[in-house]
């Protein structure tokens, strides 16, 4: 399989010299501008909206569009004034009475241009603010509002090398780079950066504009020193990096300020994952319904001494929904019941009738042995049989080129859930090269298999060949052993129940991520949370899925027989 990945990696740009910093001069009095932000913040709430998330190249082409029917420099003016106006708002009280300055720092492109009318604005509301120039401003835009903030009597210095009291500033406002970095920061930025992190550690907040410097706005890969921010403000719109790799870690809370311009955007093909599009497709549960309703789940695997893999999965199954669930292992000294959920059927897998099944699971605990390969490769014989391939099962189809390319020929649907590692050897690359474009390994494997691809990871993607899901529930709570195996049981009761491989595969990861968020909130880690510990909070959130649907349905699609409204 060829590798999509690459890298384009131009040189940096140079440093600077401190200066002190000057007597702030009393503000003057201006009218109030507003430029709102969306109401839409990318936030982990269950009834966060899907959104559309845009490459670097698209968002430029939309900013080059707008300013040329909008008079010079007039969305670099909003966006500065959008910064000032949220910030404002957010400002402890010291700081709105210009007693404890804010500081934000300005980069030689449009990013720090929009920092200069940050600082204006926010110097004209009466708080104290400083500007740290990494370098002088060099496109037109940022130039004209560098002289426009010096104009106001905005102090701009050079950006020094230490770093003064932690608790110097109120706020730190990051427009040092944008979304077209495609380097590791050096020099005198790493420097600076390194600084801030010492600074935000300490308890100064940051508010990142567009994107945390040091994060590459495309992929989420940060190779060297970037900003942590607490807030980030993305301009025209999101991009993915803000959601994947150590995109979440960096980003903090995002908001997007349209900047008048969102008539420009048009629906992207890289979308964040929310319940309204995988809702419409739950299996409603009807009075008039029975366990043949809701389809029957086979789990295959548990090769000896990882029986507790195909167990969880099974456990994870039977709590999302599935109406029969069935467990064969590989194993020829497999328990023969399970005495937490003695629902479950456990059997050895040989003797599994895999042609009554309506989904399969198969990999948790496979092992690779020559059993677990033809346990594998009878699940796919089955030819149009709905199936979640997980775990050892990818490590065979690595190893196996036939097992692979009857993958690759199968019509029916079909999930495959790799974690970057995984997703390596699928690809016959390192997890280096995954983890520097997820999103375009998960678009590679879903072509080349053509399959639904769940890559896991901070940022999970989801993707099916034509479009990509980007999650963003779930939390470190999921890092610990089996909770892959509890995603697979979703995925497989979910395709049980009915559903499309790329909805059930939308929901599982979605509703995991969200059952991980529940248990935190609730005081069960994140340290120690383990995978059986999500299976309640799964059933409660697939609950609540459930009943909204329900009642979106029952708003669209009234009862049969429902006599008419009366005129």
């Amino acid at each position: 399989m060829s590798d999509p990945l690459h890298a384009n990696l131009p040189a940096a740009p140079a440093s600077a010299s401190p200066l002190a910093r000057p007597v702030s001069r009393p503000p003057a009095p201006v009218p109030e501008t507003s430029v709102a932000l969306t109401d839409a913040t990318f936030t982990c709430d269950p009834g966060a909206p899907c959104r559309d998330l845009y490459l670097p190249a698209a968002l430029r082409d939309v900013e080059r569009a707008a300013a040329a029917g909008l008079p010079p420099h007039t969305l670099m003016s909003r966006a500065g004034t959008a910064v000032a106006g949220w910030l404002y708002a957010h400002l402890p009280a010291l700081a709105t009475a210009g007693r404890h300055p804010v500081l934000l720092l300005a980069g030689p492109g449009n990013n720090g241009g929009d920092a200069y009318v940050a600082a204006r604005e926010l110097q004209r509301r009466g708080v104290l603010v400083d500007v740290w120039q990494l370098a002088p401003p060099g496109a037109p835009d940022a130039i004209w509002a560098h002289d426009e903030a010096i104009a106001a009597g905005v102090p701009v210095r050079r950006a020094p090398t230490t770093w003064p009291q932690p608790s110097a500033y109120a706020w730190i406002v990051d427009g040092l780079f944008g979304i077209g970095l495609s380097r590791a920061l050096d020099g005198a930025a790493a420097t600076l950066v390194e600084n801030i992190g010492y600074a935000h550690a300490q308890g100064t907040p940051v508010l990142a504009i567009d994107i945390p410097s040091g994060l590459m706005a495309a992929t989420g890969v940060a190779d060297g020193p970037a900003i942590r921010a607490d807030v980030t403000i993305a301009m025209l719109g999101a991009c993915p990096g803000l959601f994947t790799g150590v995109g979440r870690d960096l980003s903090g809370d995002v908001l997007v300020a349209t900047l008048g311009a969102d008539d420009g955007l048009t629906a992207s093909s890289i979308r964040t994952n929310a319940p309204e599009v995988f809702e419409p497709h739950l299996a409603q549960r009807r009075h008039a319904s029975h366990k043949g309703s809701y389809g029957s789940l086979a789990v295959l695997g548990g090769h000896e001494g990882m029986v507790g893999a195909p167990l969880l999965c099974a456990r994870a199954g039977l709590m999302s929904g599935a109406g029969r669930v069935y467990v064969g292992f590989v194993a020829q000294n497999g328990p023969s019941w399970d005495p937490v959920h003695p629902e479950l059927m456990l059997r050895q897998a040989e003797s599994l009738d895999l042609a009554t099944m309506q989904a399969v699971a198969v990999g948790p605990g496979l092992g690779t042995s020559a059993a677990s390969t033809a346990c594998l490769a009878r699940a796919l014989a089955l030819e149009h049989t709905p199936l979640v391939i997980d775990a050892d099962a990818l490590n065979l189809l690595a190893i196996e080129p036939s097992l692979s390319e009857r993958v690759r020929r199968r019509a029916g649907p079909t999930v495959l859930t790799p974690h970057p590692l995984e997703a390596a050897r699928l690809a016959g690359c390192d997890v280096a090269r995954i983890q520097s474009d997820r999103l375009a390994c998960a678009r590679a494997l879903a072509q080349h298999f053509g399959a639904t691809i769940v890559l896991k990871g901070s940022g999970t993607v989801i993707d099916d060949g034509n479009d990509t899901w980007i999650n963003t529930t779930g939390n470190a709570g999921l890092a610990t052993a089996g909770t892959g195996d509890v995603l697979t049981g979703v995925i497989g009761a979910l395709l049980a129940q009915g559903m499309p491989a790329t909805p059930a595969a939308l929901g599982a990861v979605w509703l995991h991520g969200r059952a991980a968020e529940r248990c935190v909130s609730a005081g069960q880690g994140p340290a120690g949370l383990t995978a059986s510990e999500l299976l309640p909070a799964i059933r409660t959130e697939l609950g609540l899925r459930l009943n909204d649907s329900a009642r979106a349905t029952r708003r669209v699609q009234p009862t049969r027989g429902t006599p008419p409204a009366p005129r």
